[in-house]
Order: C-alpha cells, then sequence, then structure tokens
C-alpha cells in the first residue's frame, strides 16, 4: 500500500514539474496583449528580458517570434536578419500551437517582403494562410493584407489585390479594428477609382469617417485628397476643387504634393488656368518619386492644353507616356499572380501526398500485421453495409419527395444557355427515375448505375455553373450577386453549393447530384459554410429569405 502511495506522489510531482516547464512566460504574454494597441510598450518589454532568463524552449521562441514582430510593428524596416524568425520556426513547426506557427510564417514572409523579393515573401504569406485555423481573424487579416499590398505595390492583374483587401476587410471588420478597416477602405477606393467613381468615393467617405473616429489625422487627409480626385475624373470639377482646398486649408503638415496637382487639375478642368499655375507652383519641380513625376507630366500636359501650347503639350505628353511606360513594365508583377496560383496547386499536392503516404502506411502496416486480417474483412463488410444502407436512406428519401417541387425549375430551363438547360435537364431526369423507383440500392449492378448516371456536375464546368448563377440572380432578384458579394470569404464550391440550395434541391437530391457518401455528409457542409458566413440560426432559412426578399 505504501508503496503505491509512493509511486501516485512521484507521478504527481513529475506532472507537476512537466506544467512548470510547459508554463508560459508571464512577461511574453503583456508583451503579445499590448502587441497591438501599445506596440512601442510591447517592444521595450521584449528588448529589456534576457533571453537566459526565459526557461524552456517554447518561452524562448515565443520571445523571438515577438520581438520579431514588434520590431515589424514600431519600425518597418528594423528586418536586419531573419535569425530569431528562424527560431521561431523551428520551434512552432513541430509544436502544437498552431496560431503560434501561422505568426511564424507571416513574419517570414513580411522579412521577404521588406527585403524586396515580394516573390518570396507571397510564397510565405500562402503557407500561412493555409495553415491558419479558419476562426484566427487577426492573423488572417494581416496574411491578406500583406498579400494585398504587394500586389497594390507592383500593379499586379486579375484584380487580385482587390479580392485580398476585400478579405483582409472582412476579418478586420470582424476585430472591430477601425484603424485598419479605414486603411482597407482607402486601398479599395483607389482600386475602384479606375472604373467605378461611385463605389470609389463611397469607400472613401468610409475611411474619412473612420480616421475622424480615431483621429488619425494623417489617413484622414490622404483619404479627402484621394476623393478629391475621385470627383475630379468623375467630371465633378467644382467639387474636386473644393474637396482639394479644404484638404490643403485643414491639413496642415500631412498635405503633400497629391492635394495640390489635384487641384491644379481641378482648375484647370474649370478654365482657370492661372489658378492652376500657381498651385502647381507649390509642388517639387524634380520630386525624386517617379509616380509623383508622372502627375506632375500629366498636369503640365493638362494645363498647355488649355493654355493652346502645341508645343508643350507634345513635349510633356511624351514626357509623360515614356515615364508611364517604363513604370508599367515590372516584370515581378507578371509572376505574382502565377506565382501564387502554382502555390496553390503545391498545397493541394502536397495535401493529396499526405493522403497518399497516410494510405499507404496503413496498407504496410495491414501487411506487416496479417493478425488484423480478419478484423480488416469484418471492418469492410460494416462499411459496405453502412454505405448500402446511406444509399437505400438516400433513394428512399427521394421516393418521398413530389417531383413537382422541381417542375418550375424545369419549365424555365428552355430559356436559358443551352449548355446550361442540357446539364440540368439530364440531373432532373436521373432524380425522376429514382423517386419513381426505377432503382433498387440493394442490387450492386444498379447502386453502381446509380452512382455513375447521376454523376456530380463537375468544378470546372464553368459554363453551367454561369447558367445557373445567372439563372438564380434572374429569378429570384439578384440573390447570387448578394451573396457573393456580402460574403467574399466562401469558396467557388461553397457558393456552387448554395446554388443548388437557392433551385430548391432537397438534401437527398443534393448528396445524389454530388455524390455525397450520405445525407449527412450535406448536412454538414452546410453547417460549415454558415458558420463560414457567420450567421446565426439555420443556413436554409437564409437563402429562403434572400432568394423570396
Amino acid at each position: 500500500m505504501k508503496k503505491l502511495l509512493y509511486i501516485s506522489l512521484l507521478a504527481v510531482l513529475l506532472s507537476a514539474a512537466m506544467s512548470c516547464s510547459r508554463s508560459v512566460d508571464k512577461r511574453l504574454v503583456l508583451a503579445d496583449t499590448l502587441m497591438w494597441t501599445n506596440p512601442d510598450s510591447s517592444l521595450a518589454i521584449l528588448s529589456a528580458i534576457n533571453r537566459d532568463s526565459l526557461q524552456g524552449d517554447e518561452n524562448q521562441a515565443y520571445h523571438s517570434l515577438l520581438l520579431t514582430q514588434a520590431r515589424f510593428r514600431v519600425d518597418y524596416h528594423d528586418f536586419p536578419s531573419d535569425s530569431l524568425i528562424n527560431t521561431a520556426l523551428d520551434y512552432f513547426s513541430d509544436n502544437h500551437n498552431r496560431e503560434h506557427y501561422t505568426r511564424s510564417l507571416l513574419y517570414k514572409g513580411a522579412y521577404y517582403e521588406v527585403h524586396d523579393n515580394p516573390v518570396e515573401a507571397i510564397k510565405w504569406y500562402k503557407q500561412a494562410e493555409d495553415n491558419a485555423d479558419s476562426t484566427d481573424y487577426r492573423n488572417l487579416a494581416q496574411i491578406n493584407m500583406r498579400m494585398a499590398v504587394l500586389y497594390y505595390e507592383n500593379h499586379a492583374s486579375n484584380n487580385i489585390d482587390l479580392e485580398k483587401f476585400k478579405r483582409a476587410l472582412f476579418f478586420y471588420d470582424k476585430l472591430h479594428d477601425i484603424r485598419m478597416t479605414s486603411l482597407c477602405h482607402s486601398y479599395l477606393g483607389n482600386l475602384y477609382r479606375i472604373n467605378d467613381q461611385q463605389k470609389a468615393q463611397e469607400h472613401f467617405s468610409i475611411a474619412i469617417e473612420q480616421t475622424k473616429e480615431i483621429g488619425d489625422s494623417s489617413e484622414m487627409f490622404v483619404a479627402i485628397s484621394s476623393l478629391s480626385l475621385s470627383y475630379y475624373i468623375d467630371g465633378d470639377y467644382n467639387k474636386a476643387k473644393n474637396t482639394a482646398l479644404y484638404c490643403i486649408k485643414n491639413g496642415g503638415k500631412y498635405i503633400n504634393d497629391h492635394c495640390y496637382y489635384n487641384l491644379a487639375r481641378a482648375y484647370c478642368a474649370l478654365g482657370d488656368v492661372d489658378s492652376a499655375k500657381f498651385h502647381l507652383s507649390k509642388t517639387q519641380r524634380n520630386p525624386n518619386d517617379k509616380q509623383m513625376l508622372v502627375i506632375r507630366y500629366l498636369t503640365l500636359k493638362e494645363i498647355a492644353e488649355s493654355s493652346g501650347d502645341n508645343l508643350v503639350i507634345k513635349k510633356y505628353e511624351t514626357l509623360y507616356n515614356n515615364l508611364y511606360d517604363s513604370l508599367s513594365y515590372n516584370p515581378i508583377k507578371y509572376s505574382l499572380f502565377e506565382n501564387e496560383r502554382n502555390i496553390d496547386e503545391e498545397i493541394t499536392a502536397r495535401d493529396n501526398n499526405k493522403i497518399s503516404l497516410q494510405h499507404k502506411t496503413i496498407y504496410g502496416l495491414i501487411a506487416l500485421f496479417l493478425v488484423f486480417a480478419l478484423v480488416t474483412v469484418a471492418l469492410f463488410i460494416v462499411i459496405s453495409r453502412r454505405k448500402r444502407k446511406e444509399l437505400q436512406q438516400m433513394i428512399d428519401e427521394l421516393k418521398e419527395e413530389s417531383f413537382g417541387n422541381y417542375e418550375e425549375l424545369r419549365r424555365n430551363l428552355a430559356d436559358f444557355d443551352n449548355h446550361f438547360s442540357k446539364t440540368m435537364t439530364e440531373k432532373l431526369i436521373s432524380l425522376e427515375e429514382i423517386m419513381t423507383g426505377a432503382y433498387n440500392p440493394n442490387q450492386d449492378s444498379k447502386s453502381n448505375e446509380v452512382v455513375h448516371k447521376i454523376s456530380p456536375i463537375a468544378d470546372d464546368d464553368t459554363k453551367f455553373w454561369e447558367g445557373l448563377y445567372a439563372y438564380i440572380n434572374i429569378k429570384h432578384n439578384g440573390a447570387m450577386d448578394k451573396i457573393a458579394n456580402d460574403y467574399p470569404q466562401l469558396s467557388a464550391s461553397d457558393l456552387n453549393f448554395i446554388k443548388l440550395m437557392c433551385c430548391g434541391f432537397s438534401d437527398a437530391a443534393i448528396a445524389v447530384c454530388r455524390k455525397y457518401r450520405n445525407v449527412a455528409s450535406v448536412r454538414g457542409r452546410r453547417r460549415k459554410i454558415r458558420d463560414k458566413m457567420g450567421i446565426e440560426g439555420n443556413l436554409t432559412d437564409y437563402i429562403r429569405n434572400i432568394t423570396q426578399g
């Protein structure tokens, strides 16, 4: 009895010792807490910590991560080497702390961004995004923001910067981070300013209100100056002039040459060349910033056009075009998007390889341990019976349905694209055959026939999904546009699932058409989509409200 007591006591002491060794240093916890609200204080705490005083590898790795992050937050360029972040990466890659590993990947990407290697930075940001938990809003917001800025600054095509800023805005909204949401709105305004002034002005107006709320005068006057340019592009020259004048009158030290150029161009468009020249004289004659020099040439060209001086027009038009073309040619921008797509393919291939390796390991264990052969066979029989039972349940549920639920959809098919109509009609006919009892899942050949006949709608069948998107928008007053715009975090696969719901497909019908194993899989997928959208209640009711609204 005493021996048992001693053993128990020893176990308790060992457990307590292990717990103490894993405890996180309170100074690090405090520094992490202050990271976003007061990064200067966080950096001061971390810089004062003697690394030798930190107990355990976890605390030292955590300190390396936080010190890297604090330096980046306080001074963007304070990234002399990646030794600290490598320490964090090495430790957390084999650790259970998923959030710390995601953050380590993020700041490894930040290191490459600071050192002007955007292609390598994107690789690390993509790894961080792939590793992040879906509820890790802070890291997901930062990852998308950093990628968006990289694409924006390198003038990448395909509107990928627009989509990244939207995703960042979604996550910052979740965090109620007004400073960062205002910054996202400013960036989105600048992107929309290319071809949609109404949306651009909406985003700038939100950014201005939010920066006023938090007292960020610098970003506020940047947004006001950008709004002035949007009015100019929209042809509202008086608004452009008045907005720029307000900015110059009240902006003080926050005003840069952009605002004077906006005002000069507005005066020029209104026919007041003298005022345009006066405000142009307030700007730097030979700016080092090539982007600013492009705007200067453009302003001088417009003033010359108002004055009717053809020689000067030609001079500045040539200077403007040559400099603009040289800035537009950026080899990096052509590789960034292709690079991200390749990384996505690599991640998919890696995941597939992991699954394949797991399968091979299982098969190898079965070969080595023949003892489990009978158990494996028995398990296979149980699973096969369960699959047949689930298939029977799906078909029974379909047989209980009325095909009248799909009659309206069938009648409307003729009005839409032939490819969409043909594909959807095939699905409806196959569903009708099941409803009328044409198949018996207890017969294996017939079961396989069901599975093959009612094949899933291929994800790469873009014509079908585009047709279905258009059908739902027309039928339900732009329902798909609303869902896609309100929830940019939804994947294409998520949206395709919602399209079937909008068409009134039951769980059983969706399970058959999408080749799910059972109806429960449909319900599980629906819950995941609901959680991703962040809505409360039933997704079916939510979709019904949108389509009937």
